[in-house]
């Protein structure tokens, strides 16, 4: 309608391109033709819409929001330092190595998670090596349980020559995609942990260089943008609390009316692709609309809390998720009332909570990032609707010129010619607004575009001719200068072949097409 309601003022804009003209004009002079369709596929996505018995049917299957691995576990951008002192003072030979071959581990601090293995997606691992000694020095970095189709990460190095004050440095990045880390350390019952082995050679082709205890062989490796495709652990049990908002663009309009809808039912899942147990509740769901007017949802299950049952499978591939339904009926919840408070804005107040019993798994929780834990909406709403005076408006900026100096459109008329096969009866008015949104005149239809079920059967569908005129006095043309922005109300009403206001289904393939046009009246001064 929206699209409709816009082409009605562009009519007024075509006018006063005419009125600046320096012509005379016939006073039976008309303004171009606007030919333009409205379909529902306009209003509602495509995905959305089904038809059933020859009606159309909202088929809702969306996700209303999920929680990732990522939501769980976030491997902050680290850097882990590993400083290795000359034990005593000497003169070392070419080919002499400085490091004790011993495996050094190093925690990484994730909060309350407990990691034992994870599978990176991308991101990788900066390694940089310094080097005190006069003499270029060779160092071979191992990770590990840090593996790649079975291969252990190895990284080797060639620093230049350097002193305490100024060592030789180099840095090798490396792409962790597709890496496991086991982090359960050298005893395999730790969790968390990152192992080391750093071998350090002098050239063996170089000179004999003395080395003292003042010099330190280091190497840094920083993580860098990690993203996780799988993790085993145990993921704490924290109590995350959260409102989240969900706007309907299309009811910022309705600013006042009736809706009516049929019976509604749907239903409220939650599809836990985690292998954790946990506990959901929605603390409440408000729908609010553009008078401020809340209506809650009322559901045995809103407020208590719901346990979600960890999902199943030993694999990727084999992850069966655990559903958790609440069913919303006209029996068991003022569902209906919520849709028909037409609210644009509904807040949703909810609790999650993973492990709230603990690590009743021994740290054997697993999350797979392409497998989260989701809560969607589900449901069949048939499109039987009832509409008694409900009001859809717009705003929009327009500036229109007169000049009665010259060639003055004295009066005139917008005309409508239109074809609606909608079973929806709708009467218009005009706001012309100053700069501060102040009503300068009101121009109404002098009669409605009349409901598809006042017609007759054309092409296999309902359809209804109508011819609305919207008079434009000589008042309203000498104060057009001062117009600055447009308001449209268009009042919606069904009725059905008697003329009662009812719910009506709308049916497959609805349309409306209209032209739109102007007759003028002009006065010109040469």
């Amino acid at each position: 309608m929206k699209k409709l309601l816009f082409v009605f003022c562009i009519g007024l804009v075509f006018a006063s391109c005419k009125k600046r003209e320096k012509a005379i004009w016939d006073t039976d002079w008309q303004v171009p033709l606007v030919h333009d369709s409205l379909t529902l596929s306009d209003l509602v996505a495509d995905s959305l819409l089904t038809v059933v018995g020859g009606n159309y049917v909202l088929d809702i299957n969306s996700s209303l929001f999920e929680f990732k691995l990522s939501d769980f576990v976030e491997l902050s951008d680290t850097t882990i330092e590993n400083d290795f002192p000359i034990a005593f003072n000497f003169a070392a030979t070419p080919g002499t190595s400085f490091t004790n071959g011993t495996v050094e581990e190093h925690p990484i601090n994730i909060g309350d998670v407990q990691l034992k293995r994870i599978r990176v997606k991308g991101g990788g691992i900066e390694l940089k090596v310094f080097n005190p000694i006069a003499t270029k020095t060779f160092f071979t970095i191992k990770l590990p349980g840090v593996t790649k189709n079975g291969v252990v990460l190895t990284q080797n190095f060639e620093a230049p020559a350097g002193t305490q004050s100024n060592p030789g440095v180099v840095t090798g990045l490396v792409d962790l995609s597709g890496y496991e880390l086991d982090l359960t350390g050298q005893d395999g019952l730790s969790y968390n942990r990152l192992q080391s082995l750093l071998t350090v050679t002098s050239d063996p082709n170089g000179p004999t260089v003395n080395v003292t205890t003042s010099d330190i062989i280091r190497f840094e490796f920083s993580m860098k943008d990690v993203q996780l495709a799988y993790a085993r652990g145990y993921f704490g049990s924290e109590l995350v609390s959260d409102t989240v908002f969900a706007n309907i663009d299309a009811m910022n309009n309705i600013s006042d009316g009736i809706l009516d809808v049929d019976a509604m039912t749907f239903d409220l899942a939650i599809e836990n692709g985690l292998k954790v147990t946990g506990k959901f509740k929605i603390n409440s769901l408000k729908n609010i609309n553009a008078s401020g007017n809340a209506v809650s949802l009322n559901h045995p299950n809103i407020g208590t809390w719901n346990t979600i049952n960890a999902a199943t499978g030993s694999s990727e591939s084999s992850i069966a998720p655990s559903n958790t339904t609440l069913n919303f009926t006209p029996g068991n919840s003022n569902f209906e009332q919520f849709i028909e408070n037409h609210g644009s804005k509904n807040e949703l107040s909810f609790q999650l909570q993973m492990n709230p019993w603990g690590n009743v798994s021994g740290g054997w929780d697993e999350i797979y990032d392409s497998h989260p834990l989701r809560v969607k909406l589900n449901g069949m709403f048939p499109l039987n609707v009832g509409l008694s005076d409900l009001i859809f408006q717009d705003t929009f900026d327009l500036s229109l010129v007169n000049d009665p100096a010259k060639t003055n459109v004295k009066s005139g008329q917008i005309w409508v010619n239109a074809m609606n096969a909608f079973p929806f009866e709708g009467s218009l008015q005009l706001y012309l607004l100053d700069a501060n949104y102040q009503t300068i005149a009101v121009v109404s239809g002098t009669s409605n575009i009349q409901s598809s079920v006042f017609g007759s059967v054309i092409n296999g569908i309902m359809q209804k001719k109508s011819e609305v005129f919207f008079p434009v006095s000589e008042s309203v043309c000498d104060n057009i200068g001062a117009v600055k922005h447009c308001m449209i109300k268009l009042k919606l009403n069904t009725y059905d072949a008697n003329g009662a206001n009812v719910q009506v289904p709308i049916p497959a393939n609805a349309f409306f097409k209209f032209k739109l046009g102007a007759n003028l009246t002009v006065e010109n001064h040469l």
